[in-house]
């Protein structure tokens, strides 16, 4: 597979995420948080499976293996459940932005690395992204602090989410040996997520309960996530993962919209000048 083609496929996975948070927060309104995420990585498993299989285990060392699904199974945990315990709507999509702080981290962390230089303009970016993130997070008569301290559980998951994410595309890049391991991953997490959801809820499964079409949603859902997550990993193993990462900054406002539509939420003047300015931040850095 020839680069290019691998950095649009990483491309197509942008547009393939964004339709995320707006899908997971219909299935949890049916579902619940924790069913609502157990079927859809359920669903994603499988379908990684039967499209992709397992990866090339003679190709690529046990370390790695075990140190790049740990952080995959934490992150998707943490991601997933700040998106679905979020008080409402209009919070998960605030939070998705916070989440993609994570190509302004991925910028930190190779700076640390020594794989980038840090310059005057990278502190800017840096300052000014986290900048827009204090200013999504007022609201009339609540800052930042309020926010946190009306749905601490989701902001802690989310920002250890980010990081994550960042720490994981690093590392994967660096030590993956050209294997794309993500089915490996899903499959992982589903399991984990079982072992969650049966120790804390038991089994439900009930069709009365919901109509074909939410479970329609949740098909859906778990089709995006699981295309997005495949086309991604090729994007970042074989793709130019710069390119990726510089578009990467305008995801949130993709996936801002879309949600707002299919949610019918209402987002604030500060919530779209606020997004604009994490863009912004990430592009300068």
């Amino acid at each position: 597979m020839s680069r290019q083609i691998a950095t649009l496929l990483g491309v197509s996975a942008l547009l393939l995420w964004a339709t995320l948070v707006g899908l997971l927060r219909l299935s949890t309104v049916h579902f619940g948080p924790i069913y609502t995420v157990t079927y859809v990585y359920t669903l994603s498993a499988i379908i990684l499976y039967l499209a992709y299989g397992l990866p090339d285990f003679s190709k690529v060392s046990k370390k790695f293996l075990i140190i790049s699904s740990v952080f995959f199974v934490i992150f998707e945990m943490c991601y997933a459940f700040s998106i679905t315990l979020a008080s409402t709507s209009e919070k998960s999509i605030e939070l998705n932005i916070i989440f993609n702080l994570w190509p302004t981290l991925i910028i930190i962390f190779m700076a640390f690395l020594k794989e980038e230089k840090v310059n005057i303009m990278t502190i800017l970016g840096v300052m000014i992204s986290f900048s827009g993130v204090i200013l999504i997070n007022y609201h009339e008569g609540l800052n930042i602090f309020d926010s946190i301290g009306k749905n601490p559980l989701s902001y802690f998951l989310i920002l250890v989410a980010s990081v994550l994410w960042a720490v994981y595309c690093i590392y994967t890049k660096k030590q993956s040996n050209g294997v794309n391991a993500v089915s490996l991953y899903f499959i992982l997490t589903a399991i984990a997520l079982w072992i969650l959801t049966l120790s804390t809820q038991g089994f439900q499964f009930s069709l009365v309960a919901s109509s074909w079409i939410n479970y329609l949603v949740i098909f859906l859902n778990a089709v995006f996530f699981s295309a997005g997550y495949l086309a991604w990993n090729i994007g970042i193993i074989k793709g130019n993962m710069s390119i990726l990462v510089m578009l990467s900054y305008f995801a949130p406002i993709m996936s801002s919209v879309f949600s707002m539509l299919v949610l019918q939420s209402s987002l604030s003047q500060n919530f779209w000048i606020g997004s604009m300015i994490v863009t912004v931040g990430s592009l300068i850095c």
